[in-house]
């Protein structure tokens, strides 16, 4: 079975040097950015460029409120993508000052 990671902000620089990374592992990712949507989706290619799959989604992790949808698109997104409901990874690169706790 295929393992999944999300890599939040990982449309660039480290978060991006992970999600390319990992895929070097065999593992398919889930990407997120907050501005840079070119940039995500650029990974996204290079991610698709050796047969792995990817996804990039927008997410604003200093805004709490819109944590409930980021999760549903990520629930989206796993089953749309890879038919399951779940991911393996979580490679949290995304900075804020706000403690948000994770389901």
């Amino acid at each position: 079975m295929k393992k999944i990671a999300l890599v939040t902000r990982g449309s660039r620089g480290l978060g991006k040097d992970m999600a390319l990374s990992l895929t070097k592992k065999g593992i398919d990712v889930i990407l997120t950015y907050r501005t840079k949507k070119e940039g995500a989706e650029k990974v996204v290619l290079d991610i698709k460029q050796v047969d792995r799959k990817a996804v990039a989604l927008s997410f604003d992790a200093s805004n709490s409120k819109a944590l409930d949808g980021f999760v549903e698109s990520v629930k989206s997104a796993v089953i749309n993508n890879w038919g399951t409901d779940t991911f393996d990874y979580l490679i949290n690169n995304a900075a804020t000052g706000a403690t948000i706790p994770i389901a």
